[in-house]
């Protein structure tokens, strides 16, 4: 039988994974994800910082 009391996953490297901060390459500002859905009902992520 295998042991119950011990997780798979590594559950401090995805809340860091996920507390890190993503800064733009071109502006240096962070980068925010919004979901975005297109008028044919597509949803898609898409990673917003400088808009220009």
């Amino acid at each position: 039988m295998a042991e119950k009391g011990k997780s798979k996953t590594d559950v401090s490297a995805r809340v860091e994974a996920k507390n890190r901060v993503h800064l733009c390459s071109k502006c240096g500002n962070k980068v925010e994800v919004v979901l975005s859905v297109s008028p044919t009902g597509k949803k898609r992520m898409r990673r917003v910082c400088c808009e220009g």
